[in-house]
């Protein structure tokens, strides 16, 4: 990359372009940048109008072909709840209606039958609340209810066969699991972890159950260990462990094909006494 960055966002598009925003390193960034894996290249795109780190970034499909950037820090560490739309035709920034809440540390789910994007949690104000956006009108509403438990760093994933996101780890209460339904806009508690987490991954697989890995409980005692949840059951059961403790890091189902098993491949984050690390493994969802 052009820019040393970390706390951004790194978004992948449907042409298989990574657009990576935002972030600080040594200060706060508004810089974009965009990887093209077939030429192996980084190229700048038009800054942000606002620089931000502990931001999120959802890319919003055709016909919008926009990608939204949400909340974070901004300058003098001030949280945010302002929000950006770049439009990649012209290459430009507008903003677009803000958040309800300021946002740091939060997580965003695109949902994709409703055209809505869900933004929980967060260092802001109300942690255990949510919002979400509606794309075609531009505007947020808050939801009815919110989180029993305050969280942030936390994984939020949209479960295709029930159209439900299930909230897991962070902090507080590391191992409470909260499950919201867009579709009458509340949280309602799900089965609790067998491991509270802090900074786990959290990765969707191709049967619908979703696999936890790693987390932290303070940032010293660090986990291999991973869990599986059936949506079905409401039940976790214990996966394969991680050959190295990790968190902070990232988890990203790879090969989703009948033909092969599918990997999930985990990358970097935080190891024993706050050292980040190269280290990738693969998990194999067949076994």
């Amino acid at each position: 990359m052009v820019d040393a960055r970390i706390l951004h966002t790194a978004t992948l598009l449907p042409d298989g372009r990574l657009i990576v925003a935002g972030g600080c390193y040594n200060r706060y960034l508004k810089t974009v940048e965009i990887y093209n894996p077939t030429t192996n290249t980084w190229s700048t795109v038009s800054s942000m109008n606002t620089a931000r780190c502990g931001h999120q970034a959802i890319y919003l499909p055709a016909p919008s072909n926009k990608l939204l950037v949400m909340g974070g820090y901004g300058n003098n560490s001030i949280r945010l709840q302002s929000c950006e739309l770049y439009d990649f035709a012209s290459n430009t920034w507008t903003y677009t209606t803000s958040m309800l809440e300021k946002r740091v540390y939060f997580a965003a789910t695109y949902l994709s039958s409703l055209g809505k994007v869900l933004a929980t949690g967060g260092t802001g104000t109300l942690y255990g609340s949510a919002e979400m956006f509606t794309i075609s009108s531009g505007q947020w509403i808050r939801s009815v209810n919110t989180m029993a438990n305050d969280r942030y760093f936390h994984t939020a994933t949209l479960i295709p066969a029930t159209g439900q996101v299930l909230i897991v780890g962070g902090y507080e209460n590391p191992d409470k699991t909260y499950m919201f339904n867009p579709t009458n806009n509340s949280f309602t508690t799900a089965a609790s972890l067998g491991q509270g987490r802090r900074e786990p991954s959290a990765t969707l697989l191709p049967s619908g159950l979703v696999l936890v890995a790693g987390g932290s409980f303070n940032n010293t005692l660090l986990y291999r260990s991973a869990e599986v949840y059936d949506y079905r059951s409401n039940t976790w059961r214990p996966a394969a462990t991680m050959s190295v403790a990790r968190f902070h890091h990232t988890a990203v189902l790879l090969n989703n094909s009948s033909s092969q098993a599918p990997l999930v491949l985990v990358t970097g984050g935080y190891i024993e006494n706050s050292l980040s690390t190269s280290n990738c493994e693969l998990f194999n969802v067949n076994g």
